[in-house]
């Protein structure tokens, strides 16, 4: 695909940022890099390979994504994290395309938890939307969970799978999700969501049948039990963030 950049958040990526470049290259010339403050070998990597790194302070993703997409040539982003990995067939999808304006492009995304790849559960149906034109939309400024502003665009699901290596382990994927409930209790609160003992106690539980019983999470064994159990968890810290970050607004009037 002609005129197309793509986009990496990093930080702190050493272990899998090569591998990431070399995906991106499969489908541009230009990779970019936005990092925000890796300490390691993330951005000296980077550049070894190539790629323009773009070094930023953190304000969201989605306002990495958007920074990232300024600097490019490209008319057309692609946008990857850098524990995601473009398989060969998802790159010959990409490089297929003739581009549309108001057209935003996906693929499935198989998610990995330590070298094991998860096909049911919460993981199970996973899309993500992130090939667009900048001229016509870009990120919104959510801190987590951000989208694309594409209302009353087309949507095309491209053949292939993104790889994501989520997390070497089910510990690193217990902390990453605490850090998420955080980040949407911080946003619930500016939206002036309410949050009562029915989405605090039965929306988690429900979760956490739907994901291991209905969506067969228990046919990937003790990993799936594990995810569930961790989304159960989310499910009720977000909540309970919530209502600590009521009470810290009421205690400072």
């Amino acid at each position: 695909m002609r005129s197309l950049s793509v986009i990496i958040l990093t930080k702190n990526s050493e272990s899998t940022i090569e591998l990431a470049i070399a995906s991106a290259l499969m489908v541009s010339e230009e990779v970019i890099v936005v990092d925000s403050g890796s300490i390691d070998d993330t951005v000296a990597i980077a550049r070894q390979m190539g790629a323009y790194v773009v070094p930023i302070q953190w304000k969201g993703y989605g306002d990495a994504r958007n920074q990232g997409a300024s600097k490019a040539t490209g008319i057309y982003i692609l946008n990857i994290d850098a524990d995601e990995i473009i398989t060969e067939q998802l790159a010959l999808s990409i490089n297929s395309i003739q581009p549309s304006t108001k057209v935003v492009y996906g693929f499935k995304r198989l998610n990995y938890l330590g070298n094991k790849a998860i096909r049911h559960g919460e993981w199970a149906k996973d899309r993500v939307w992130r090939l667009y034109n900048k001229n016509e939309t870009k990120w919104d400024l959510s801190d987590v969970h951000e989208k694309l502003k594409c209302d009353g665009f087309q949507k095309v699901l491209l053949k292939g799978v993104l790889n994501h290596y989520t997390a070497d382990n089910i510990e690193a994927y217990q902390q990453k999700m605490d850090a998420y409930a955080r980040l949407s209790a911080k946003k619930y609160k500016e939206r002036y969501k309410k949050v009562g003992w029915i989405k605090m106690f039965v929306s988690p539980l429900f979760n956490l049948l739907q994901n291991y019983i209905f969506r067969l999470g228990i046919l990937d064994g003790k990993a799936g039990w594990d995810i569930a159990k961790t989304h159960y968890q989310y499910n009720r810290n977000k909540y309970r963030y919530l209502r600590v970050l009521k009470k810290e607004a009421v205690v400072a009037l």
